[in-house]
């Protein structure tokens, strides 16, 4: 089972919102009292785009690091599920 983050609460919480038309009343006996971490777009944007350049552009893990001027140990840990996919 993989592990549930904090961008995948938010999502569905904004999903709920947006497809579910929760009203401000069913949100908040869903959701009341909970809080609701909201993550950062630079951050989230930046590692998809980093998998983006590992995956489809073929960029090596050292010119990632360099391009976004990373460590190469930070890069490894952004591309950990693209490169070692879990089995279960």
């Amino acid at each position: 089972m993989a592990e549930v983050t904090n961008k995948d609460i938010f999502e569905e919480f904004t999903r709920r919102i947006r497809e579910d038309k929760l009203s401000d009343e069913e949100l908040m006996e869903e959701y009341g009292g909970m809080p609701i971490y909201v993550p950062s777009f630079k951050l989230n944007g930046r590692n998809t785009k980093i998998i983006d350049d590992y995956v489809e552009n073929k960029l090596s893990p050292k010119e990632l690091a360099t391009k976004y001027d990373l460590s190469l140990g930070r890069i490894y840990d952004i591309l950990k599920e693209v490169r070692e996919p879990s089995l279960f």
